[in-house]
C-alpha cells in the first residue's frame, strides 16, 4: 500500500505505521550487523590471545628488506612509511660507500627516516615477527615501536590482543 501524503500535510494512523518500517528495519540490521563484527572480534582474540612479548631481543639477524612500493611507476607507499617504528636487521649503509648511516638494531623513529630519505636510502631490512627467534611469543626489537605510546614495545603486552582488536571495524553500516 503506497503512502499518497506526508508529513507536512500529515499521515493517517496505517501510513504512519508503514513509514516506520524501513526505520525499524535499519536499526535492527545495524544490530544484528554489530554482532557479527563483535564475533569476529572475539574469534580472533580467541586465536592470537597467546601471542604476548616475551622478551626484549632475541638476537636474530633475519629479517624482511623493505622498498617503496611501487604501482605503474608512482609510489603507492614510501620506504619511509614501510619503515617508521621498526628494528633494523642490519646496518644501513650510505648507498655507494661503507659508511653506516644507521646501525643495527635501531628503532627508526622520524629523524631517522628522515636521514635514510636524505641520503637517498632505497631499502632497509627490518626485523620482522615472522623471523624472531623467540620460542614462545615475540621478542621488542622484532615487534618494533608501540604505537599507542611511541617507544619499543614493553615486555609482556599483549600484542596478539591488540592486533585482533585492530582488525575488524563496524564497516557494515557503511554498506
Amino acid at each position: 500500500m503506497p503512502i499518497t501524503a506526508n508529513f507536512r500535510e500529515g499521515l493517517n494512523v496505517l501510513q504512519y505505521f508503514i513509514s516506520t518500517h524501513g526505520a525499524r528495519k535499519g536499526l535492527a540490521d545495524t544490530a544484528l550487523k554489530t554482532a557479527n563484527s563483535g564475533y569476529l572480534t572475539r574469534r580472533l582474540v580467541d586465536v592470537a590471545q597467546d601471542l604476548v612479548v616475551t622478551e626484549d631481543d632475541c638476537g636474530t639477524h633475519e629479517g624482511i628488506m623493505m622498498t617503496p612500493v611501487i604501482e605503474g611507476g608512482d609510489v603507492k607507499e614510501p620506504l619511509r612509511d614501510r619503515v617508521l617504528g621498526r628494528v633494523t636487521a642490519e646496518d644501513v649503509l650510505k648507498p655507494g660507500t661503507a659508511d653506516i648511516l644507521v646501525p643495527r638494531n635501531t628503532l627508526l623513529h622520524e629523524q631517522w627516516c628522515d636521514l635514510l630519505e636524505e641520503n637517498s636510502v632505497d631499502a632497509v631490512k627490518v626485523r620482522s615477527v615472522v623471523s624472531c627467534d623467540t620460542d614462545f611469543g615475540v621478542c621488542a626489537h622484532c615487534y618494533g615501536r608501540d604505537l599507542a605510546r611511541g617507544h619499543i614495545i614493553n615486555k609482556g603486552e599483549a600484542i596478539g590482543v591488540i592486533a585482533a582488536q585492530s582488525i575488524p571495524t563496524v564497516n557494515r553500516v557503511h554498506s
